[in-house]
């Protein structure tokens, strides 16, 4: 150490004191009393004269220090400058400056793009205004999932189950006969039936109604309980209409069926003609007489006066009914517009067949595969091919057709660095983080998101088959979740008392219990108080999409609850002590 300082103090007299504005140095000299230091190392020969002060030069710091004595300090400050900002490149200091120097050489700027820099990639404003045209799913962020074009097939996340089950829970024998008498009043319209007359005896000239053929069957008939309406013909003959009455059948109800002859009468021709009585209907014929909107409207109105009493006697079952309802609506608009716009459609052939219409553009899938495509149209730079074809076409007084040539030469820039092998992290990456996957996969939705499902928890106090939590899950076609994901603490919480316990104690810190209570954390293995060092190095072992855990709101039941697995332990047993 003695000689350390000597050596520090030689180098001192030789070189000087530098500039002071050359560097950012530490603190003046220092000041050691070697009387202090008697036990430092003797070998080394030192002036030991009592009170002789020993000076240590400081180190340089800052830009360029590493310089001092080989370049003047302006010059050193500089050339440490652009080293630190050289050094933000991957890979900088292992690339030779041969290969660099051609890279730079040929790299491409903004020139003629009008571009005056910002602190972000891209325009906020407007990749937020093409958000709204292109991401039309219902997923994370407004992407595409399987149940947008396949929603209605599986039933994800419709609520037809539960939609039918409030229906007939909330239903009054009033409203049921309101909405009957309303379709009838909508679907009234006066039959025609053709008489088919016989000759009593062959030259006899003498005719008897035989039946009648249902030319119209017409419809809305039997409405508010009014009888079926009589047949009448012009030779006195009588017969009755039969209506079918079943509302579940819409091809049949309020329209004539058949008849029942109740004279057959006499004429001397076969001229029969047949009247069929109306309902009475404040003595209007049926549509399209005006006065109808009258009767429509009448139903409507009592309709709604009986689904407010409704509401204000079971509110919180009629709220989920709309709740619900409104939900469907939307889950199938989202379904409509993503076949509409996600897949590639043609245009049916129009007639004659050589008249053919073009193939659809199928929207936005070519936004996304032409941006997609723009790095491998970047390098053909050929005369006449894409990268000039592309700029010739751009109108450089949008912003558009600024960023396609922008992104172009980005494209050929990011090829040159490659070259070099310098890598670039300007691609985004288009997968959801861990902790983003948590939220989605355990609670079914994402902050600052569209849901993934429709976020509606069904109501179990309904009339269910069902006696046990689980398997009325199933009924309802919904899982069973152990309980929630909280972003912000990363944890998931255990709210379901069937789970109650579940999971292993992986490197629980003592005395902490076992977190596996209702409202607790479910033990994944990691550590419980923030900078600890307990917990198990394995807690992110198994991915959210593998968790059992997490995908409980996703699938449906695949373990047992800690009820069923102990009478299952107990069948097995009680399995085994019979085959003794």
């Amino acid at each position: 150490m003695a000689g350390f300082f000597q050596n520090r103090t030689n180098l001192q007299e030789d070189r000087g004191t530098p500039a002071s504005d050359a560097y950012e140095t530490t603190n003046t000299n220092t000041t050691i009393n070697t009387n202090t230091a008697a036990s430092v190392a003797t070998e080394a020969t030192i002036d030991t004269t009592p009170n002789t002060p020993l000076t240590i030069q400081p180190i340089p710091q800052g830009f360029g220090a590493y310089l001092d004595g080989i370049l003047p300090p302006d010059n050193a400050k500089a050339a440490g400058a652009f080293s630190v900002a050289m050094q933000q490149i991957k890979n900088i200091s292992s690339i030779p400056i041969e290969k660099f120097a051609q890279v730079v050489n040929s790299l491409e700027t903004t020139k003629g793009l009008n571009v005056n820099g910002t602190s972000v990639p891209t325009d906020t404003t407007l990749a937020s205004q093409g958000l709204a045209l292109i991401a039309l799913g219902n997923g994370p962020f407004g992407t595409y999932t399987m149940s947008n074009f396949l929603g209605c097939m599986s039933g994800l996340p419709y609520l037809g189950i539960n939609i039918r089950q409030l229906i007939q829970q909330l239903e009054t024998s009033t409203l049921y006969n309101i909405y009957k008498n309303l379709y009838l009043a909508v679907t009234w319209e006066l039959a025609v039936l053709t008489p088919i007359a016989t000759e009593t005896s062959p030259g006899s000239g003498t005719w008897t109604l035989n039946g009648f053929t249902i030319t119209n069957p017409g419809g809305g008939y039997r409405r508010d309980g009014a009888l079926a309406p009589n047949l009448t013909l012009n030779n006195g003959a009588s017969a009755l209409a039969l209506i079918g009455t079943d509302p579940t059948n819409i091809s049949t109800y309020g329209q004539i069926i058949g008849y029942t002859i109740t004279n057959a009468g006499s004429s001397l021709s076969n001229n029969f003609t047949c009247s069929v009585a109306i309902p009475p209907d404040n003595g209007t014929g049926g549509w399209p007489d005006p006065d109808m909107n009258g009767v429509v409207q009448d139903y409507i109105d009592a309709a709604n006066a009986e689904i407010q009493v409704i509401k204000n006697n079971d509110p919180a079952r009629a709220q989920q009914l709309i709740t619900n309802w409104e939900k469907t609506g939307t889950l199938l608009s989202f379904e409509q517009r993503a076949i509409a716009t996600g897949m590639s459609l043609k245009v049916p052939l129009a007639t004659p067949v050589t008249d053919r219409e073009p193939t659809l553009a199928a929207y936005p899938s070519t936004q996304y595969s032409f941006v997609d495509s723009i790095p491998r149209y970047a390098k053909f730079t050929q005369p006449h091919m894409y990268s000039q074809t592309l700029e010739a076409i751009s109108d450089l007084n949008t912003l558009g057709g600024r960023s396609i040539v922008g992104m172009l030469r980005e494209s050929r820039n990011q090829a040159r660095l490659q070259e070099a092998g310098i890598p670039l992290d300007n691609n985004i990456d288009n997968k959801l983080t861990t902790p983003q996957q948590n939220e989605l996969i355990a609670n079914g939705v994402l902050a600052n998101s569209l849901p993934a499902t429709n976020g509606i928890t069904p109501l179990n106090n309904g009339t269910y088959t069902s006696t046990s939590p689980a398997s009325l899950q199933t009924e309802l076609g919904s899982p069973d979740p152990y309980g929630y994901y909280d972003p912000t603490t990363d944890n998931y919480y255990n709210t379901n008392s069937n789970y109650q316990g579940i999971g292993p104690i992986i490197g629980q810190e003592i005395g902490q219990g076992n977190g596996q209570g209702i409202g607790q954390v479910i033990d994944t293995g990691q550590a419980i108080e923030p900078g600890s060092f307990a917990g198990s190095r394995y807690r992110n072992l198994i991915p959210p999409e593998l968790s059992a855990i997490y995908t409980s709101d996703v699938l449906l039941p695949s373990t047992y609850s800690i009820q069923d697995a102990i009478d299952e332990v107990i069948r097995c047993n009680c399995d085994c002590w019979d085959n003794i």
